[in-house]
């Protein structure tokens, strides 16, 4: 699908979740007292695919740029460069799945080792080697600036998503519906105060953060329609059926979001805010490419 409709889509949205956001900042604490089914496994299953697709599609990409960058034809130096920046990618993403699988909900009584960033990168290397090799493999050894555009920019949304997700997590306080024991501890989303951090420590990144506010995982449901069409350029066989992957990206993301809804994770105003900004970052991300396809364009005809 080409940037132009895509952005049509992502404006359509933009309304949608700000009539969301005003339905939620009256009626928030009626809607997730209505929706919230403690203890659905199926509705917690659904939430962490979300969070495991998300880092899943971002690992692979990161596999495409390495496979590409070494492919480029440059020099020694180039390549020893290249393999020390995705060592330290390597290392840093395995950690980041590493801990959210270890902080998830779905397996807390399966997991009883401390979320340290040792912990953290045991387990989220088995997630991570075979993913980016399957992004090193699948894309073949041919050199591709376009792709090259491409994947960079959608790793360098999805790491902006991530942190500002978990920002604000840390910062507002705000706890999870599901934490609250009556509604006295509830407070609208306009009225939320700032814990007092300024900045995130490193070990923020890991940690297990009880805020709700805003929903990271609705950003990633928003980027979906973004992220799954983008596969038709790292698997061939997927050419040509990017209007196909959109839906089903689509569907997915409201799935995650609604589960989120229904494991009294996020409020709606939670999912309406991190949907709109997820929206502003990825229509941004559409006008920049339809800029640059149209440079490219207008360079090819002369």
């Amino acid at each position: 699908m080409n940037p132009k409709s895509l952005s049509r889509i992502y404006i359509g949205l933009a309304v949608l979740f700000i009539a969301a956001l005003a339905v939620g900042t009256f009626f928030d604490l009626t809607i997730a007292e209505t929706m919230y089914l403690k203890d659905n496994r199926a509705a917690m299953i659904v939430g962490f695919l979300g969070f495991l697709l998300f880092f899943s599609i971002c690992t692979i990409f990161l596999g495409v740029l390495c496979r590409q960058l070494l492919s480029s034809g440059k020099g020694r130096r180039f390549k020893i460069l290249i393999v020390a920046t995705f060592s330290y990618l390597y290392a840093s993403t395995s950690i980041l799945i590493g801990a959210g699988i270890l902080n998830d909900q779905l397996f807390a009584d399966v997991f009883s080792c401390p979320v340290t960033f040792i912990s953290c990168f045991l387990v989220g290397t088995p997630v991570f080697v075979p993913l980016f090799f399957l992004g090193m493999h699948a894309n073949g050894n041919r050199y591709d600036k376009r792709v090259v555009r491409k994947a960079l920019g959608l790793v360098v949304i999805m790491t902006l998503v991530f942190l500002m997700s978990t920002y604000m997590n840390c910062k507002i306080i705000r706890p999870h519906f599901r934490l609250l024991e009556n509604s006295s501890g509830f407070e609208p989303w306009y009225h939320l105060k700032s814990n007092g951090k300024l900045f995130m420590s490193i070990p923020d990144l890991i940690a297990c953060h009880s805020g709700s506010f805003f929903s990271g995982h609705a950003m990633y449901g928003i980027l979906f329609l973004s992220l799954f069409p983008s596969l038709s350029l790292v698997f061939p066989k997927l050419e040509g059926k990017e209007k196909t992957l959109m839906i089903i990206g689509g569907g997915i993301g409201l799935l995650v979001i609604i589960s989120r809804m229904i494991t009294g994770d996020n409020y709606l105003s939670d999912i309406s805010l991190g949907a709109i900004s997820a929206i502003k970052m990825s229509f941004s991300y559409c006008n920049l490419s339809k800029r640059k396809l149209f440079h490219a364009t207008k360079k090819t005809a002369r």
